[in-house]
């Protein structure tokens, strides 16, 4: 009874967070994430931030290939499990912070990394375009920023932009 009445729990949280930032939580696809690592020439050793880091996924993979890795999630539940998960699979280039996407600072990251809506891209294309330094690539899922061009596309699904 406790297990049920703890993942009903949880259950809410989740949907509580989704409706309250407008942002639902939708995991990437972890084969399609492991190619994207693939394919795509990081640097290792280059910062990496995951804005909507989820349950950490994207943040792990970039760890593992070797980038010092960020991931900020505003919902407590994802957040708690990103740790869970680096406590558990030990991976200390992982890095997760509970803070919303809004008030992160850009200015160091080699890589930002977005898989969020149209809408929620919109409202912080100003911030990632003005804020992350010059060179840094920003690789955005699925969803494209509305008054931006893309640099290169890859996968069929990772759209590629610069700053500068």
């Amino acid at each position: 009874m406790f297990l049920i009445t703890l993942i009903t729990f949880i259950g809410y949280l989740l949907i509580f967070y989704e409706i309250k930032y407008k942002i639902p939580y939708v995991p990437s696809d972890k084969k399609l994430i492991k190619k994207l690592f693939r394919v795509y020439p990081f640097e290792k050793g280059k910062i990496f931030i995951d804005l909507g880091s989820g349950d950490g996924l994207v943040v792990f993979e970039a760890a593992k290939n070797g980038l010092i890795a960020y991931g900020y999630e505003i919902n407590p539940v994802l957040y708690y499990f990103s740790l869970l998960k680096k406590k558990i699979f030990k991976i200390e280039k992982a890095n997760f912070f509970r803070k919303d996407l809004k008030s992160v600072n850009l200015k160091d990251a080699d890589y930002i990394y977005l898989y969020l809506l149209p809408k929620t891209l919109a409202e912080i294309e100003n911030k990632i375009f003005s804020e992350g330094k010059k060179e840094s690539k920003v690789i955005c899922l699925d969803f494209r920023f509305p008054n931006k061009n893309f640099k290169e596309k890859i996968l069929d699904r990772f759209y590629i932009y610069e700053i500068w």
